[in-house]
């Protein structure tokens, strides 16, 4: 079974999907598990208060989706 901690992290300046860049002052975060791959882009002063786990956690919400 997937954990958090086994979600990739990766930081882009660039769309994943289009290469367009972010706006100013924001970053993609991108998270890969397994097969599946998610992101969401973030102002870069909120991430500079983020650590590597909170940002593992946000994305695995979002590659793991559960419905009920």
């Amino acid at each position: 079974m997937s954990k958090q901690k086994d979600v990739i992290v990766t930081l882009s300046k660039k769309h994943p999907k289009t290469g367009e860049p972010a706006q100013t002052g924001h970053m993609f975060v991108i998270g890969v598990l397994g097969h599946k791959t998610d992101w969401y882009e973030i102002d870069t002063e909120k991430l500079n208060n983020l650590k590597n786990e909170d940002l593992q956690r946000d994305l695995f919400a979002l590659l793991h989706k559960r419905t009920h």
